[in-house]
């Protein structure tokens, strides 16, 4: 019975310990650091227009020689998203755009990598844009519109980016996008 009290004793001391250092905070520059995330949700929401909730776009056939350097970009083409019935107190509105799946984004240039499964180019991605054509990185929200009369249409644009000399073949990317409210 003794050593069964100084077994729960020795191990009560462990676990204890092991959670002290574990939310002790770290120590910037010690090779630790924290993130914290700060959001906020909200019950309203503007809905999406009959028409753009599932959007294809399809960009123009191009030569590779058009795409023969990394970091060439070209055939961008614009989309929308139109939303309606927006509560009074959302005033603006905008699309935070995701990669479908661990392997539909590359975090080095923030684009959509061609998922294509069969005769696919090579060293090609899709990259987004905002409605003023600077970049979109993936993860991030597009710039926001303001709603007017309780609707908005938020204008966005996709395009081929270059990580390489381009091969011919096909090109498909697919992004999931959500409605933000800044």
């Amino acid at each position: 019975m003794k050593k069964f009290k100084i077994y729960a004793s020795v191990l009560a001391l462990s676990m204890a310990a092991s959670y002290a250092y574990a939310a002790t905070p770290a120590t910037p520059g010690v090779g630790q650091g924290q993130v914290q995330f700060n959001g906020k949700l909200i019950d309203e929401t503007c809905e999406i227009e009959s028409g753009s909730e599932n959007i294809q776009v399809t960009l123009p056939t191009l030569s590779t020689k058009t795409l023969a350097v990394e970091g060439a970009t070209a055939g961008s083409k614009s989309f929308d998203i139109k939303v309606i019935k927006c509560p009074a107190a959302i005033t603006k509105v905008a699309a935070h755009f995701e990669a479908i799946g661990s392997s539909g984004g590359n975090s080095a240039t923030g684009n959509l990598v061609n998922s294509a499964t069969t005769g696919a180019a090579g060293l090609v991605e899709v990259r987004l844009y905002n409605s003023n054509e600077n970049q979109l990185i993936l993860g991030n929200s597009g710039d926001p519109v303001a709603v007017k009369d309780q609707k908005a249409t938020l204008r966005y644009y996709g395009g081929y980016y270059a990580t390489g000399v381009t091969t011919p073949g096909l090109v498909t990317a697919t992004a999931l996008y959500t409605l933000s409210y800044p």
